[in-house]
């Protein structure tokens, strides 16, 4: 049976103490829909920029902006467009209603984390875990660190034991401390045929979305992992050889509060320009134009005439003021003369 060895240190209870404040603190703000909105995007950005870094894709932000916001970029081909277009997909899923369905760990997760990870690499092949007939075949960093003593003819029973461990640890060990140990067995079993790490990195979102520490938060797992990789893989090499996870769970605990602290942080910053926006007129609008849009939300059409008796204008005011929002892109005009008519452009 599987029994992680760690101590409750007081830093890492001092550790636990703040991050759960900080989660509460920003899981309760009460902000608005565009302010969310932008944080959101700007997280899933953030997510898919490092994860492009660790992949080794010469990537810029506005490439991740993109990406995130669901468009494919013929600069990456082949197997890294796949990639990043499937660590997107897991990020949505990881968000959605559905994920909401699914347990917070068993298998089925675990299996469906890496098909979504994995899908469409090459020509054909079903997420699943290592055999004993299986060769290893992923080659990065952090598979140097995974424990080669397990086999293909372990994974499935270590994993069975991880799971059993992971539920029957709930009512007694705070969620980061299971996500952590958790995380850390995933890398040193390595238990997938293909794709270990970006798996256990789609599948520690997963785990960070259900239990409040991503997602509404607005944090960047990935960005954490890959800022301070370093630190993660000399705190995991330690921890390994000392079988003892203590120093492993300080590590990811100060690394998340300090992601936390900077959100918290930059909201004063995405609040103010919230504020400067609402003080500004939209697109140097005046009051009437303002109106006449919202007026042209239930009804179809207006002519100049109209605007002039609504408004109490002249003839020229309505024709500068209707005139500007054409040209602005905001009203399209059907016909002339008398007979002419302004419509929302998007109408």
């Amino acid at each position: 049976m599987f029994t992680p060895n760690f101590n409750y240190t007081d830093k890492l209870v001092s550790s636990l103490v703040k991050l759960e404040s900080l989660r509460t603190y920003l899981g309760s703000l009460d902000l608005s829909y565009p302010i969310r909105h932008k944080l959101s995007m700007n997280a899933k950005a953030q997510d898919i920029f490092h994860f492009g870094h660790i992949l080794g894709l010469d990537m810029t932000l506005k490439d991740a902006e993109k990406i995130a916001g669901g468009l494919r970029l013929d600069s990456f081909k082949d197997q890294n467009a796949y990639i990043l277009s499937n660590f997107r997909n897991a990020l949505e899923f990881n968000r959605s209603n559905i994920a909401d369905t699914y347990s917070e760990l068993d298998f089925t997760v675990l299996l469906h984390v890496n098909k979504l990870i994995t899908s469409s690499w090459r020509e054909s092949w079903d997420a699943r875990f290592r055999s004993v007939s299986d060769e290893f075949i992923d080659k990065d960093e952090w598979s140097t660190l995974r424990d080669e003593s397990i086999d293909g003819a372990q994974v499935q029973n270590q994993m069975i034991e991880l799971v059993e461990w992971y539920k029957s640890a709930a009512p007694s060990i705070t969620p980061i401390v299971r996500i952590g140990v958790t995380l850390f067995r995933m890398f040193e079993v390595a238990p997938y045929f293909a794709g270990n790490t970006l798996s256990i990195i789609g599948l520690a979102d997963y785990l960070l979305v259900k239990n409040g520490f991503a997602g509404k938060v607005y944090s960047s797992f990935v960005r954490n992992l890959d800022i301070n990789g370093s630190e993660y893989k000399e705190a995991f090499a330690a921890s390994k050889k000392a079988n003892d996870l203590t120093f492993w769970l300080e590590t990811l605990t100060q690394n998340l509060i300090k992601e936390l602290t900077e959100i918290k942080e930059n909201l004063g910053k995405f609040t103010e320009d919230e504020e400067k926006s609402k003080n500004q007129p939209f697109l140097d609008l005046n009051k009437r134009q303002l109106k006449v849009l919202r007026y042209l939300q239930s009804v179809p059409m207006i002519k100049r005439e109209d605007y002039c008796h609504m408004m109490e204008v002249s003839t020229m005011t309505a024709f500068r003021d209707l005139n500007d929002l054409v040209r602005k892109k905001l009203l399209k005009v059907e016909g002339k003369g008398r007979g002419t008519k302004y419509r929302l452009s998007s109408m």
